[in-house]
């Protein structure tokens, strides 16, 4: 989980699949052995395809806090100008999730840091307007019923999953 430094950079290749790049700096906090906690960034550079790209790209901006899961991919090349080996460490994200709140425009992270709340017409969205958030309709699945408990009631008018 971290927060994004940049605003998402959308691509399409040729077959018309998204493609989203952005980066995320994740902060720790450790001790610094002096009986105090120092903070710490990590960058990370973030490749997304397909619809999840695409929803990542209407939703997401610089300073929102994000929750990715994928597999990390090295790329290594050659420094034209010095000669010198290089190389780099990306994540090919396989799913994302909002994290923070609505106007999250910062702040906190992983790791024991406070998170900061933006006014609610932060986020690049006017005062009183909310953004359409992805569901799983956007991703290919089918739309999530209204109200399950309304559609198939037990006896007694209680939910069959009730937790006890």
């Amino acid at each position: 989980m971290g927060n994004l430094t940049r605003d998402p950079e959308v691509r399409q290749s040729q077959t018309g699949t998204f493609i989203v790049k952005a980066s995320i700096a994740v902060n720790e906090r450790m001790p610094d052995g002096q009986g105090g906690w120092k903070d710490e960034a990590s960058f990370f550079d973030m490749v997304i395809f397909g619809k999840r790209a695409e929803a990542f790209s209407r939703f997401m901006r610089k300073g929102r806090t994000v929750l990715v899961e994928g597999k990390l991919r090295q790329g290594r090349w050659q420094d034209k100008e010095t000669g010198q080996n290089r190389s780099k460490i990306e994540v090919i994200v396989d799913s994302w999730e909002f994290a923070g709140g609505r106007g999250d425009e910062g702040g906190g992270g992983s790791g024991g840091g406070m998170q900061q709340q933006a006014p609610a017409s932060a986020g690049g969205f006017p005062a009183g307007a909310a953004p359409d958030f992805p569901g799983p309709a956007d991703f290919g699945g089918a739309p999530a019923p209204q109200n399950p408990a309304a559609q198939n009631p037990a006896p007694g008018g209680f939910p069959d999953d009730v937790p006890f």
